[in-house]
């Protein structure tokens, strides 16, 4: 089988930007590489972020999605404008390490552990939950700093019986946690058609199809009622046009968790949560992201 590399290089600073850029359009995990001496596509100061994609996925798809994200991210000033798109394709008798030999099961929360669907991992306790990924098809593996705020502060906040809304869900990974962790009902959104289908199997894999509807639409858009909990990890760009749809389709005492937030836009974010009539009462950060648990707050009538 033959793999598709693509690999962006950028300033250092935006490397976790580009990496849950990756993460967004589903592609098949991230390499980073910052030796300027054996890479010689980089200049100082420069990584390259590099995703690896099979014959399964339509690359000519991804790659058009991927150009259109990064022009829309450079627009918005939160990616350099000369940033550098390669490919390269790669013959799988040039691999010399099995793609699955990068995968091992992680344990990402006290309770949550993330397992590649190819290992045979038992749980160490009666209180581990896993969760089955195939991190081929999708990156949301819990690797990703955004990722492990959204399992930890899940984690924090459901107690059983809970309604969910995942929006963006992406590998699907956040919604199978929810069931993982006590949710009755999970409804998943995402606008990528095409991320559909790996989402899907991903929950197939835990045998949480009864359990987890996925909805293609935007946003909360093409969502019915009300949830107890909302859960979203996305860019800031996309978490900003959320922020007011949010009440609409939470229950009174009900709770947000957001995610995907770099550090350089978190006042932002704070400031149209707070213009939303939201407060925040709890706030995680693993790196230079952040994860915002928001409640809502009683306006005087």
């Amino acid at each position: 089988m033959n793999w598709l590399e693509i690999k962006l290089i950028m300033p250092a600073a935006q490397m976790e930007i580009v990496a849950n850029l990756f993460e967004e359009l589903n592609a098949g995990g991230v390499q980073i590489s910052d030796d300027v001496a054996t890479d010689l596509d980089l200049n100082d100061g420069q990584v390259g972020v590099s995703a690896y994609l099979t014959t399964e996925i339509d690359q000519t798809q991804f790659i058009t999605q991927l150009k259109t994200r990064v022009l829309q991210l450079q627009q918005a000033g939160w990616l350099a404008p000369n940033l550098k798109i390669l490919t390269k394709n790669i013959d799988e008798n040039d691999w010399t390490t099995s793609w699955q030999d990068y995968y091992e099961p992680v344990q990402v929360t006290r309770y949550l552990t993330i397992v590649p669907q190819w290992q045979d991992y038992q749980p160490q306790s009666n209180l581990e939950q896993l969760i089955r990924l195939n991190p081929g098809k999708s990156f949301g593996t819990g690797m990703h700093p955004t990722t492990r705020l959204a399992l930890s502060c899940l984690e924090l906040t459901l107690r059983g019986g809970e309604k969910v809304f995942d929006v963006g869900t992406g590998s699907g990974v956040l919604s199978i946690a929810a069931a993982k962790l006590g949710a009755d009902a999970i409804t998943a959104t995402e606008y990528d058609a095409a991320a559909l289908p790996f989402a899907q199997e991903n929950i197939a894999l835990n045998h949480l199809t009864d359990q987890i509807k996925l909805i293609q639409g935007s946003l909360l858009t093409p969502v019915v009622g009300r949830a107890d909990l909302i859960v979203a990890n996305m860019l800031p760009e996309t978490l900003l046009p959320l922020i007011p749809q949010l009440a609409a389709h939470l229950e009174a005492d009900g709770t947000v968790i957001l995610t995907g937030i770099i550090a350089a836009q978190l006042g932002k974010i704070e400031a149209a949560v707070t213009a939303h009539h939201f407060s925040v009462d709890l706030q995680l950060k693993l790196a230079d992201w952040y994860c915002l648990r928001l409640k809502q707050v009683e306006v005087d009538a």
